[in-house]
């Protein structure tokens, strides 16, 4: 919102290192001075799931040599309700929580990709050489959240949603760029964030090189990314017993590592175009700590044998190691005068068995010195996980012998990110030049996912047939923003 920039940046991982080196070129163009852009997000999930205020500070000076510091502030606060991972049936269900979150679901993705941070919309010309992107993935999983001890019911037919979703977050990320000699430009920074359960570190480098009179850059980043989650009520044994919760330990980490090369070129003084090939590959804990699986007879809810009175649920389990393979395609083309338009295209595809598809689309019309519009539309497509399912099956999936419960797979996860789903983004920003230093703007946007899994088959009358398998996500948001240079 990742903004969605978005969600001026719930994740430190390839956006981070995306947006840092793209910026590198962009700053050798900027004048010398100070530059703070601030934005608050209001983000509102429907039906009285998660909502979000976030408020953000970036500040950046450069210097009379081109080189640039540039400090960037984001404090997150979300409340409300999110999916826990049962599956919705027939009949009512009660839950007691270790910790009273799911973690972050798709609406931070919808916010890291769709709101967030902002960004100027430069008009092509022969003396630009770069596109300013941001990278986000609304399959994006990271173990976070934080809240209180509670028992919960569900009604029939309603989706499991643990109503005490709580997390804030802040992030403080630094970077600095230097252009060199022979046309040479390098970037460093660094990102620390911290909340609740869960924080992370960052470090990123990245070089470009100028060509053909600053007309073609070659450009090539890594990011490292060192990840510790400490979940309330410690880490739960994968794929064993919700009620019993036996747990492996109190913390773990995740380490990820994330390349990036880039080509961008200057067609002709109306278009620019930008190619990106990224790599990404984590190891160590993928898991969500607070997110489980139904367990069902032919459709029908089953008595945990460990926990007599309870349903039985088991915790999720994921691979240890995903790598990710990114292809990003971006044109920029001035229309008229003043007016840009921004299209992008997006593939991803992982070892999870995950692929998907981004189209974007930005319009920057300028209607006066003192007003612009920009429209925004974005489409977004995935497949599952190869081991996502809205519920495992008895004696396909688990097996019960003399009270004793064995998962006879691997891995497996009911986690909506995870699912093969379709997601529509539109939005309108509109812009109000004060001065030639001062800008103040407004965003409104909607998301809206639509379910592409196929329907696991449950017997006539069951506790699961016709009911949802899949938990749909819509949200809103609204950013104010305000920029000054001096």
């Amino acid at each position: 919102m990742q903004l969605i920039n978005k969600k001026l940046s719930f994740s430190a991982s390839l956006a981070l290192a995306t947006s840092t080196l793209l910026g590198a070129n962009t700053q050798v163009n900027a004048e010398e001075g100070w530059q703070a852009d601030s934005a608050v997000l209001i983000y509102n999930e429907n039906n009285g799931r998660v909502s979000a205020i976030e408020p953000a500070v970036n500040l950046r000076r450069t210097y009379e040599d081109e080189s640039s510091i540039n400090l960037r502030v984001v404090y997150d606060a979300l409340t409300g309700a999110s999916p826990n991972g049962a599956a919705s049936a027939s009949v009512a269900q009660t839950f007691t929580s270790a910790s009273g979150s799911a973690a972050q679901t798709a609406n931070a993705q919808a916010m890291t990709s769709s709101s967030g941070s902002t960004s100027r919309q430069v008009t092509p010309s022969p003396n630009v050489n770069t596109i300013v992107t941001h990278s986000y993935d609304d399959d994006d999983d990271d173990d976070e959240g934080e809240g209180h001890s509670t028992t919960y019911t569900i009604a029939p037919s309603d989706i499991p949603l643990d109503p005490s979703f709580e997390d804030s977050r802040t992030t403080v990320s630094l970077g600095w760029t230097k252009p060199l000699e022979d046309n040479y430009t390098v970037n460093l920074g660094g990102s620390y964030s911290t909340e609740g359960d869960f924080t992370s570190f960052s470090v990123n480098g990245a070089v470009a090189k100028d060509f053909n009179q600053k007309s073609t850059t070659l450009s090539a980043g890594l990011n490292l990314e060192f990840d510790t989650v400490t979940p309330n009520g410690g880490l739960p044994d994968p794929l064993t017993s919700y009620a019993t919760r036996n747990t492996i330990g109190e913390s773990d980490s995740k380490n990820v590592v994330d390349t990036i090369v880039g080509l961008t070129q200057v067609i002709n003084r109306r278009w620019i175009t930008q190619f990106n090939i990224s790599l990404s590959q984590s190891s160590g804990h993928h898991s969500d700590p607070y997110k489980i699986l139904t367990v069902a007879d032919q459709g029908n809810l089953i008595t945990d044998p460990e926990n007599a009175g309870n349903y039985l649920y088991l915790f999720e389990s994921r691979p240890d190691n995903r790598q990710k393979l990114s292809l990003y395609w971006q044109n920029k083309f001035a229309i008229m005068s003043n007016n840009v338009l921004d299209l992008s295209y997006r593939y991803m595809t992982d070892d999870w068995g995950i692929n998907s598809h981004t189209v974007d689309a930005t319009f920057h019309w300028q209607l006066s010195d003192s007003f612009y519009l920009e429209p925004h539309a974005r489409y977004y497509e995935q497949t599952a996980a190869d081991f996502y399912t809205p519920f495992l099956s008895l004696g396909d999936d688990v097996v019960i012998n003399s009270g004793a419960i064995t998962a006879l797979v691997d891995y497996a996860s009911s986690d909506p990110r995870l699912g093969a789903f379709s997601a529509n983004t539109y939005g309108l920003k509109m812009g109000f030049p004060l001065s030639d230093t001062r800008e103040l703007s407004l965003s409104v946007e909607t998301y809206q996912q639509q379910d592409k899994n196929i329907r696991k088959e449950v017997a006539a009358g069951s506790h699961l047939d016709g009911q949802s398998q899949f938990a749909e996500l819509s949200a809103n948001w609204v950013q104010l923003g305000y920029s000054v240079r001096w």
